[in-house]
């Protein structure tokens, strides 16, 4: 396995705006909702600062995948308003990766939250994901 520390370091960051959309909104299930920022649309957009913080400093052939992401999504974010999402690197734990994260709009915070990636060799978690893809088309 690689020294993630020869690659990465903890307070590496990276930050984007989002304007919401009624893309966004999609994923509250509720018509009544249907105007605001859906939580699911900040965990993924935290997922996408995370992997923008770190897999382009990775060796070629390793990636991050997600392990857990836990969030506090605070307040509501209506169509229309801009929120700013970032994923800093709090500290690395042999392949783990853990994440503060951050949401923020022109009030204050949005939402709050932490993420673990684990740095993996892709073409060995292909080799995985197909066999037990072959396994289970074979009924074991």
């Amino acid at each position: 396995m690689i020294d993630l520390k020869d690659y990465l370091a903890p307070g590496f960051s990276h930050e984007f705006k989002l304007t919401v959309t009624s893309e966004e909104a999609v994923g509250n299930f509720s018509p009544k909702l249907d105007q605001l920022l859906a939580t699911s649309a900040c965990v993924k957009a935290f997922i996408r600062a995370a992997i923008e913080a770190t897999d382009q400093y990775l060796p070629e052939g390793y990636i991050t995948v997600g392990q857990s992401i836990e969030i506090f999504h605070e307040v509501p974010s209506y169509i229309g308003t801009t929120v700013n999402f970032k994923a800093a690197i709090r500290d690395i734990d042999r392949n783990k990766i853990n994440y503060d994260l951050l949401a923020w709009d022109h009030m204050g915070t949005v939402a709050t939250g932490k993420h673990t990636r684990a740095v993996v060799d892709w073409a060995l978690l292909m080799d995985g994901a197909r066999e037990r893809a072959y396994l289970q088309d074979q009924g074991l």
